[in-house]
């Protein structure tokens, strides 16, 4: 593990001002609509591509049959009584 030297510390502090000067001369109000814009986007484009109100149809009993098939069969029987441990 490699511990932080003092210019790495300086290389810190100067990059978290580089940014601290950044967010302070960004417009509130043109952040806030971008960002409301890119999530009506991003929601409208969801709903045209995954159309989540779209009617199912379910599947027929041959492709049921089909995709089961590879499983096998199963038989249940009647189980055995079982004694309680004492």
């Amino acid at each position: 593990m490699r511990f932080a030297t003092p210019d790495d510390l300086k290389t810190i502090l100067e990059q978290a001002a580089k940014i601290r000067d950044q967010l302070t001369a960004m417009d509130v109000g043109k952040v806030t609509t971008r960002a409301i814009g890119g999530a009506v986007i991003l929601t409208a484009s969801f709903l045209v591509i995954a159309n989540p109100h779209a009617p199912t149809t379910p599947d027929s009993s041959a492709v049921v049959a089909a995709r089961i098939a590879p499983i096998g069969t199963v038989q249940l029987a009647p189980s055995a009584p079982h004694e309680m441990p004492r």
